[in-house]
Parts: structure tokens; C-alpha cells; sequence
């Protein structure tokens, strides 16, 4: 294919998507694999004698950038485009691509050039911006070093640890798929909303079936869970959820991911441990504002200990509930269940009625109004430009008249795919060694529930949190002002500092102003009374103790696996502790929790504590504009120009106590530094 024809070789500002096909990726990886590795022997030729900021970093930068958005395009079209050619098109560029990537993280030429720039008497006038990018890019040589083990041993332990985080989630899909239920009686499914029993009856005739379909999603299990008047319904969908691709359950043994956890664990401590460190714990936090793991348990084990008296109360009202229904012994999956229903009484209002304030179309608007008001910028959305499906909408980010970034929103599920909301990025935000801007692009994949008939997408309150956390990480992306790509994007954050904008964004979601703010009656358009938005906030912070005790159990169970590793302790072993040390959340005698678990092959090994450590800080920082005015324009614009605009150009910490007057308190065992469960 002539290079002049493949527009993955043109230059351009956004992705041509409409002209981008399977068939040009492997061509155009062919070129650029060539171009780069004739750039790379010449960057080192030429600073070999010298080496210096623009023909070195910024000179490989180039590079990078050209690698970096190749493989995010080749990633976004592979996962959203289903056919045999996208298939063949990821089979042909990732393992190629990924490796030349490897083969520069570990180029002793390049990484003795870097060092000796960072050793230089002119690096030690260098601005903080420019110090950090050196540290960034020393630290992922040394964590690629080759000099306590040989290339070929780690780079072959380097796939094996990818492609188990690949079979995991293989298998998570499978098992996933293989369960399903068809219902030919309706009143089986009472108590489930409409909506859903109308989704449920479009799986059914696209299966080829009659009546209803449930298959084993989250969303199907939450739902179900929390509405199913059917006991021995929620006790199915139950046991077959908390067994997937698991030794137990309806698919016991079939896709289980038992030894593939268990040799992943292996795998990363024997890659850790060879490049000097004393577990995988220990080398993943090392970039974190963490400053070891056992700070990060002893703050994980504080949370516990100051939530006990809230998880204590819950569960007490909960049972008193529960008997006051008639429930005898409670089990697992009767928790959920109870929960709504208590929380529907206490509010004086359903989960249903309460989404009906927040259609997606307008609260996405008010959403973006917000923005405006805090930071000064505008959407300005653009429709005469192609995006790879036709939901996907692409916004430009102005400030003064001038383009400064790009957000698409792609906003719905797909159930082709197995998916969770989540924000990527095509490009970060740097300033070229010819002075020219290249604007960062962030992308957030919703994955909400469509509407259905008449009645478009609305939000429950945990969507809304969950858009408002997505947006945080896409203002976090296209509002910094950082120079250089190492420091500007949010996937070159520490996780810890990554989470922090989602959390903090979540913050506005439990205020009744912003409620107010952002609801409008999707029937009527009318906003949302005071009245509503008390009932919305009662339910909101009424039994919230669940979910704060799931996610302090997942993440003292991810840091236990990967910093005690070969103590002798299986993973069930390490789960049933951990689980016994929450002690707050039921679970039945087979279950396999860890085998289901995603969070551990998705990036967050050893870092799921990030979103625990990053709500402490971010709840720290919303008080400021609880004081100041929620909307108010001036701490929006300190917000920016301390948190957003610096990117990683120096801790968290740094930009936090910029922002507040005071360094962050992370609270500890024994500290009375966090405040309960609920913003």
C-alpha cells in the first residue's frame, strides 16, 4: 500500500476515522518501526559526545509520541470494531510494537545518555518540570534494567505476566457468556425495574429465544441483587457471580482463573524480586505517593478501624429491618436486597423515581456548564467531524477563543463487548522543540445503560457519580498546562494521583446544590425540588457502609497478595483474612471472589488502595469549595492552576497543599482523620 494512501501516515490534529481501516495498520507500523529505528541510531550518534534536553528528550519524545499514538488508535478501534480484519489488525501490530517499545525502555545506549544529561551541571538549573521527567524516565529504565538478570529471562517473564493478565480476563468473558436464564413467567422477575425486563426481553429475541433473558453481567447482577423480590433468583445469580471462572458454581472448573491468579502472583514477585525489589508491591507503589506498603496497609487497616462503628450500626438496623419483614437468617444475597428496600424507606422515595431527574442529554450539558463556570473554558461540540461510531460526540475545549484540548464522550454500553466506564487518551498535551503546542485528547467511555421506547437514558445516582468521576479524569487530561508528554497526561500520573480529580469531581454528586444544579425532569423538564434532592442525599448516605467496605476489602486483599507473596498462604486463604478483618460483608462458603476480581489484571495490581487513598485527599479539597461557593469561579481557577495545570510535574501533595494552605493528612490507625462513610 503506497504510504501516501494509509492515513495512519498523514499528519493530522485528530484521527481521520472515517478513512482509518484494519488494513492500514500493519503497513503503517512497518514505516514507523523503520523511521524510528534510523531516529534512535542517530539520536545517539549525535549526543553521544553531548547530550542535551532537546536533542535527546525531546528528540526521543518525538518518537514516543508517534508509538504511544499508534498503539492508542490501534487499541480504541480493535476494542470498539468487531470482524476477523480488526482481530488480524491487533495480532499483527501489538507484540511487534510492544516490543520495539521494550527495546527502548532497555537500550543501554539511551539509558546511559539520560543518566549522564540528569548528572550534568546544566540539568541541576534545570526547572522542576524538566528534573521530574528525567527522574520519570530513569525510574523506568532501572524497573526495565538488565543488569541483575538476563534480557531474555525478563523480557520473556514480561510476557508471560501479560498474557496471564490477558487469560484472566479471557476466561472472566467466557464465564461471563456461559451463564444465562430465560424466564417464560414475568411474575418470576417481580420487583426488577421495567427498563431492564425490557432489556432482558431484546436478549431473549436476539438469542432466539421467547420471554426473558438474564445473562451474568455487572450491571445484571447489581440489579438483580438490589431488586428481585425472587429469593432463590438473587441465590442463583449470586452463586454463579461470586464463582465465576472459578473451581466452584454452576461452571466450576470450565474457565478458572485459580492457577492463572496464582501464577500471575508467582510471575510478578519473581520480576520484582529480580530487579531488587522485595515484593511486587514494593516496585508498583514506587512511583505512588504512597511511600511504602506498609504505609499503604497501615492506612487501609486506620480506614477499617474508624468505619467499624458505622459497619457495626448498618448491619444492626439492616437485621432489625429484615425482621420486621419477616427474614429469618440473612444471607448473601439478601443484603443487597434489604438494602434498597430500607433505603427506599428511609428517603420516602425509590431509585427509579430519583433517576427520572437526570436524563443523560441534559445532565451531560450541565455537566460541561459546570466546567465553564469553575475553569473558564467552553465545549464547543463539533458534528461535522467523523468519530468511530455514530453515539461517540467530539467536543473542542476552548479558553479565549483558542483550542487547548479534545474530549469525546462515548457514552453507552456495548453488548458485544465486555466493558466498564473508564477514560483513555490519544494524545498528551506537550509543547514540540519547535514551540508549537500538540493539544491533549481524552475520551470518556461512559458504558450507561441506553434508554429504551420513549424514555431516554437516565442516571441513578451512582451513574451520576461514576459520569462526574469519568469527567474528572478527562479535566485532569485537557486542562493541564504542562510542557513535556512524561508529566502531562493522566496515564503517566501515579494511580494515586489519577484517582484524585475522578474523586474529587464525585465530591459535587452529594451536594443538594449541585443537584439542583444539574436535575431536570426528563417528562417535564421541571428542576428538581428541594424536597427531591433531600430524599435523593438520604438515600444516597443511607446503609453507604457497603460499598466503602467492598472496596477496603478488595484493596487490603490486592496489597496482602502481592506484598506477602510466598508466606505460604493461598489467594482463598488471603481472602477469607482479609474478608474475616473487614468483617462487614456476608459471603457464602465457596465463594471465589479473586478469581472475578478485574481491578487485578486492569492496571491496579497492588494500587486499588489509589481510590481509598485518593477519596481521603480529595474530600480534604472539596471543603474549600464548601466554604467558598461550590461554583465558585475564583477556587475553580486555584483549583487549575495547583492540581490541573502542573500535571506530574510535582507530587500531589505539593499541589494540594498549594491549593489549601496545608500539607494533606492521609489518616492512619489510631487517627481520627476521616469522616465516615459518604462525602
Amino acid at each position: 500500500m503506497p504510504n501516501a494512501d494509509n492515513p495512519l501516515l498523514q499528519a493530522y490534529d485528530l484521527p481521520p476515522f472515517a478513512q482509518i481501516q484494519a488494513r492500514h495498520f500493519s503497513p503503517a507500523l512497518d514505516r514507523i518501526l523503520a523511521e524510528s529505528r534510523v531516529q534512535v541510531a542517530d539520536i545517539i550518534k549525535t549526543q553521544t559526545p553531548f547530550p542535551t534536553w532537546d536533542d535527546l528528550v525531546l528528540a526521543m519524545d518525538e518518537i514516543h509520541t508517534r508509538l504511544e499514538g499508534f498503539d492508542s488508535l490501534l487499541d480504541l478501534l480493535t476494542s470498539a470494531r468487531t470482524g476477523d480484519e480488526w482481530t488480524q489488525a491487533s495480532l499483527d501490530c501489538t507484540e511487534r510494537l510492544h516490543d520495539f517499545q521494550r527495546s527502548l525502555r532497555q537500550h543501554p545506549e539511551l539509558f546511559q545518555l539520560y543518566q549522564r544529561l540528569a548528572d550534568s551541571q546544566i540539568a541541576r538549573h534545570f526547572e522542576p518540570a524538566r528534573k521530574r521527567v528525567l527522574e520519570k524516565i530513569l525510574r523506568h529504565f532501572r524497573q526495565n534494567d538488565q543488569a541483575l538478570t538476563s534480557r531474555a529471562d525478563l523480557n520473556a517473564l514480561k510476557r508471560r505476566i501479560q498474557g496471564a493478565q490477558q487469560l484472566f480476563l479471557e476466561n472472566l468473558h467466557k464465564a461471563n457468556n456461559a451463564w444465562s436464564k430465560t424466564f417464560d413467567d414475568e411474575a418470576q422477575l417481580s420487583g426488577l425495574p421495567s427498563a431492564f425486563k425490557q432489556q432482558m426481553a431484546r436478549q431473549a429475541r436476539k438469542a432466539g429465544r421467547t420471554g426473558w433473558l438474564l445473562t451474568l453481567s455487572d450491571e445484571s447482577f447489581g440489579i438483580v441483587m438490589g431488586y428481585a423480590d425472587n429469593r432463590l433468583l438473587r441465590q442463583a445469580l449470586y452463586v454463579a457471580y461470586s464463582t465465576r471462572a472459578s473451581d466452584q458454581g454452576p461452571q466450576a472448573g470450565q474457565f478458572d482463573n485459580g492457577e492463572v491468579l496464582r501464577q500471575l502472583l508467582e510471575d510478578r514477585h519473581r520480576y520484582a524480586t529480580s530487579l531488587g525489589y522485595a515484593n511486587f508491591a514494593q516496585m508498583a507503589i514506587e512511583p505512588e505517593q504512597a511511600e511504602s506498603a506498609e504505609q499503604v496497609t497501615t492506612f487501609l487497616q486506620g480506614q477499617l478501624a474508624l468505619h467499624q462503628s458505622t459497619f457495626t450500626r448498618d448491619t444492626e438496623q439492616l437485621k432489625a429491618f429484615a425482621n420486621q419483614n419477616g427474614f429469618g437468617e440473612l444471607q448473601p444475597w439478601d443484603y443487597p436486597y434489604l438494602t434498597e428496600k430500607l433505603r427506599q424507606q428511609t428517603a420516602g422515595i425509590s431509585r427509579h423515581a430519583l433517576s427520572a431527574w437526570f436524563p443523560l442529554e441534559s445532565t451531560f450539558s450541565q455537566l460541561l456548564l459546570i466546567a465553564k463556570a469553575l475553569f473558564g473554558v467552553d465545549f464547543i461540540e463539533r458534528q461535522d467531524v467523523a468519530t468511530w461510531h455514530p453515539e461517540v460526540r467530539l467536543f473542542e475545549v476552548h479558553e479565549w477563543g483558542q483550542v487547548i484540548g479534545y474530549l469525546y464522550f462515548d457514552p453507552f454500553d456495548d453488548a458485544n463487548r465486555n466493558g466498564y466506564p473508564n477514560t483513555t487518551t490519544l494524545r498528551n498535551r506537550r509543547i514540540t522543540a519547535e514551540g508549537r503546542p500538540r493539544h491533549p485528547i481524552a475520551i470518556l467511555h461512559g458504558w450507561l445503560p441506553r434508554g429504551s421506547g420513549a424514555e431516554p437514558a437516565v442516571l441513578d445516582h451512582l451513574q451520576l457519580r461514576i459520569l462526574f468521576h469519568e469527567f474528572g479524569h478527562c479535566l485532569h487530561h485537557v486542562l493541564t498546562r504542562a510542557a513535556y508528554r512524561d508529566v502531562s497526561g493522566i496515564t503517566d500520573l501515579s494511580r494515586d494521583t489519577s484517582e484524585f480529580a475522578g474523586m474529587l469531581f464525585e465530591q459535587w454528586c452529594f451536594s443538594k446544590q449541585c443537584l439542583v444544579r444539574v436535575a431536570k425532569h426528563y417528562q417535564t423538564g421541571a428542576a428538581m425540588p428541594d424536597k427531591v434532592a433531600d430524599q435523593l442525599l438520604t438515600f444516597a448516605n443511607t446503609q453507604a457502609s457497603w460499598e466503602t467496605a467492598l472496596l477496603l476489602r478488595n484493596a487490603l486483599l490486592d496489597m496482602e497478595l502481592h506484598r506477602t507473596h510466598g508466606d505460604g498462604r493461598t489467594v482463598q486463604q488471603v481472602f477469607d483474612q482479609v474478608n474475616a478483618q473487614t468483617g462487614h460483608l456476608p459471603v457464602f462458603a465457596n465463594e471465589r471472589w479473586p478469581n472475578g476480581l478485574d481491578y487485578m489484571v486492569t492496571g491496579y495490581a497492588a494500587k486499588i488502595y489509589a481510590y481509598a487513598w485518593s477519596k481521603e485527599l480529595a474530600m480534604a479539597v472539596f471543603q474549600r469549595f464548601k466554604r467558598e461557593g461550590l461554583f465558585n469561579a475564583q477556587t475553580g481557577r486555584r483549583l487549575r492552576e495547583t492540581l490541573f495545570a502542573p500535571g506530574d510535574s510535582r507530587p500531589l501533595s505539593e499541589s494540594i497543599a498549594a491549593f489549601s494552605g496545608t500539607p494533606p493528612i492521609i489518616a492512619r490507625e489510631g487517627q481520627a482523620g476521616g469522616q465516615g462513610d459518604g462525602p
